[in-house]
C-alpha cells in the first residue's frame, strides 16, 4: 500500500513499548530498556527490556525499498525472592505480560502485531540469587528505513496495471485500474 506510513523510528518504538507496559502494569516499579548496570539495586517488581535482534524478513518486502525486519525483543520480569509466594507471583506476572503483548500493536507505531515466542524462567544473572526472573520474548515485523514512495515526493492515488508486451502510450486503453 503506497500511501501507508510504514517508516519506524526505533527510539520512538522503544519509548512506546516502555511507556505502554508501564501504563498497563502499574505494579512494575521499574520499566526500562538497556539497564546500564544490572548489578546495582533497582525497585522491583521490574520489567527490563531489550531489543536483541533484527532478523531479515525478505518474504515480507512491501515494495517500498525499506528493509523488512523481524524485531526480537525480550522483557525480563524480576521480583524479590522474599516476596510472599514469589515463585507463583513471578509466573503470574510473566504470563500476564505475555498475554498482554500477544497480538498487541503499540499505539502510534506502524509495525505488525507482537507475536510472543517464549515465556519462561530465566537465569539472567548468577549474582541475583535473591530474585525470581522470567523472560518474555516476542517478535514483530517492522519496515526500517525511508519508503521510496516518500523519497519520490509523489504518492500515486490511482494505479493501473499493464501487461507486457501491451504497454506504453499506444496501449493505455488496455491498462486495468488496480487501486483504488
Amino acid at each position: 500500500m503506497a500511501d501507508a506510513d510504514t517508516q519506524i523510528d526505533l527510539e520512538a518504538l522503544h519509548s512506546a513499548i516502555a511507556s505502554q507496559i508501564a501504563e498497563a502494569f502499574p505494579s512494575f516499579e521499574t520499566v526500562e530498556f538497556y539497564r546500564e548496570d544490572e548489578r546495582e539495586s533497582f525497585p522491583t517488581p521490574a520489567c527490563l527490556l531489550e531489543l536483541t535482534e533484527a532478523e531479515p524478513a525478505p518474504s515480507q518486502d512491501a515494495g517500498t525499498g525499506q528493509w523488512p525486519a523481524l524485531l526480537r525483543f525480550e522483557a525480563r520480569v524480576i521480583m524479590s525472592a522474599r516476596q510472599p509466594q514469589a515463585k507463583l507471583e513471578i509466573r503470574k506476572a510473566a504470563t500476564a505480560l505475555a498475554t498482554w503483548l500477544n497480538k498487541r500493536r503499540f499505539i502510534g507505531m506502524p509495525t505488525d502485531p507482537c507475536e510472543v515466542i517464549a515465556c519462561e524462567r530465566d537465569e539472567w544473572a548468577p549474582k541475583r540469587d535473591n530474585f525470581e526472573t522470567w523472560r518474555v520474548e516476542w517478535v514483530q515485523l517492522a519496515m526500517l528505513g525511508v519508503s521510496e514512495w516518500k523519497n519520490e515526493g509523489v504518492v500515486p492515488e490511482v494505479v493501473y496495471l499493464g501487461r507486457s508486451p501491451d504497454i506504453g502510450a499506444a496501449h493505455v486503453d488496455d491498462y486495468e485500474q488496480v487501486h483504488p
